[in-house]
């Protein structure tokens, strides 16, 4: 009977810069394996996201917006189903729903008013509300900030909707809107700071 035998895995040596190897050693350390075991992983796993299509810088940081969205208290959920439920709830009951809308936006306004940078938190919260395909765009000027959104997906009640989310966002950060333009998958503002002219 014959007997299978493992031959060891050949080795080669790759360089790195010293600073990134001795960040592996120590997460190597951490995780009770070998820097061997660590650098193969951390190849495989980069290997197997190109063969997907995309870089591992993109799957970290998919990864990343996951998390962040988890900490928002964001869930997500199929796109159209979204969008008609909105639509229906706003249709039904516009002025209750318009409320929710607003508050929960001063609500999320008032979160990101503690952060060290407010309008990135906004932003960053913006990539995830965005996530597919519907496009943002947030210029900060000083004390005047602009904001477009745009989903070509979008129903009428659910742009109506965000954009009372997005408005009460602001109110929270001190903005009162000073232009607003919202149609259907459109939404277009200026704001300004309360108490500047």
């Amino acid at each position: 009977m014959y007997r299978s035998v493992e031959l060891p895995r050949r080795r080669k040596m790759l360089a790195a810069d010293e600073e990134l190897a001795n960040k592996i050693v120590e997460m190597a350390k951490r995780r009770g394996a070998t820097v061997f075991q660590t650098v193969n992983l951390i190849l495989e796993q980069a290997l197997r996201a190109e063969e997907m299509g995309i870089s591992l810088r993109e799957v970290v940081d998919k990864r990343w917006m996951l998390e962040r969205a988890r900490g928002l208290g964001l869930v997500f959920a199929p796109e159209r189903l979204l969008y008609e439920m909105v639509d229906l709830a706003y249709n039904r009951a516009r002025k209750r729903a318009s409320k929710i809308w607003f508050e929960v936006g001063r609500w999320y306004g008032e979160y990101f008013s503690d952060k060290e940078e407010p309008l990135k938190a906004v932003e960053e919260a913006l990539e995830l509300l965005t996530f597919g395909n519907s496009y943002y765009s947030l210029r900060d000027e000083g004390d005047e900030v602009s904001l477009s959104i745009v989903g070509d997906r979008f129903t009428e009640g659910y742009t109506e909707a965000l954009s009372l989310f997005i408005e009460g966002v602001f109110k929270a950060l001190g903005y009162e809107a000073d232009s607003r333009e919202v149609s259907r998958g459109a939404i277009h503002y200026r704001f300004g700071r309360v108490g500047d002219d």
